[in-house]
């Protein structure tokens, strides 16, 4: 039944490539820019570090630094602090890759692995306060913005069964075998890389065509465009929000939910990069879903005394 419905989907997003190709080609153009100007510089050199770190098995080092806090705050194993860490900096999807390719190793166990991408992989640091804090909402504060991000994730943590896993090979960091060269290392975390930003590439351009779609063409209605564009991409997401004409408080109780989940966009990135691992999309974005609902409240308690 549910193939039947994306088959549907899918037919139904070709006939309206066909029947609005300048709607398809500014969407398609919109993505492109997006992917190649704003995500492969920053996530580009952040995913070949982190993959040379994994390789070269030496993430033990940063993860000692943050166990003892790590720990008691969000219950990971030693070895789950390394993802946890690189997701809160990076940004989506290098949380969820990072925890994939760290439990490919054994590093530590599915239900800390399925726990980890539940909180760690959210939007990053720079496009919480610049973009959305300072371009979109033009606040005095766009901290603040990053602040609900991580409280709500921090919040979230309690409800997911994986807290306070057991440690998985902690003194040798996992199962990992090989000693890699210093180069073949390299070679293979630019390669790896490359096909994952391929990936999120192709993700973000075909949501940018469905978000302008919706734009111009399925809603008229302001607040449908309003959350058309938030649940699908969240990046176009704050550009309708910060053209809407609604108070300053609503559209930052908007954007912490939005910016909470993440988009279908980065749900769909996420399910890219841990393909074959086993995890499940689904119980993510059960859990981004409550993130996002813990997001809108922190936001209306947040923003009604700033």
């Amino acid at each position: 039944m549910r193939r039947k419905f994306f088959i549907a989907i899918l037919a139904l997003l070709v006939m309206l490539f066909v029947i609005f190709p300048d709607i398809t080609g500014n969407g398609a153009e919109n993505g492109l820019l997006l992917w190649f100007n704003i995500i492969i510089p920053s996530l580009c050199p952040f995913m070949i570090i982190s993959t040379m770190l994994i390789k070269l098995n030496v993430t033990s080092f940063i993860s000692n630094m943050f166990y003892p806090v790590f720990h008691k705050v969000f219950g990971l194993s030693r070895n789950g602090c390394y993802p946890a860490v690189v997701g809160m900096l990076s940004g989506y999807p290098l949380g969820a890759k990072t925890v994939a390719d760290m439990y490919k190793t054994g590093a530590f166990s599915q239900s800390e692995a399925q726990y980890i991408i539940s909180f760690c992989n959210n939007a990053s640091p720079m496009f919480m306060i610049e973009y959305i804090g300072v371009k979109c909402l033009g606040l005095g504060r766009p901290a603040l913005m990053l602040l609900i991000i991580y409280l709500s994730a921090f919040i979230n943590s309690f409800f997911e069964p994986g807290r306070h896993a057991e440690e998985v090979c902690e003194s040798s960091g996992g199962n990992v075998k090989k000693n890699y060269p210093l180069m073949e290392a390299l070679d293979e975390s630019i390669l790896s890389s490359a096909i994952t930003l391929v990936k999120v590439g192709g993700y973000i351009i075909l949501f940018s065509i469905i978000t302008e779609l919706l734009q111009n063409i399925v809603a008229t209605n302001q607040i449908a465009q309003l959350a058309g564009a938030g649940i699908i991409e969240i990046t176009t997401g704050g550009e309708v929000l910060a053209g809407a004409g609604i108070p300053l408080y609503a559209k930052c109780v908007l954007a912490s939910a939005f910016c909470a989940f993440g988009g279908m966009s980065s749900v769909a990135q996420t399910s890219g990069v841990i393909i074959g691992t086993g995890l499940s999309t689904r119980k993510y974005v059960f859990a981004k879903l409550r993130q996002a609902f813990i997001a809108a409240v922190l936001a209306v308690i947040i923003f009604y005394f700033v």
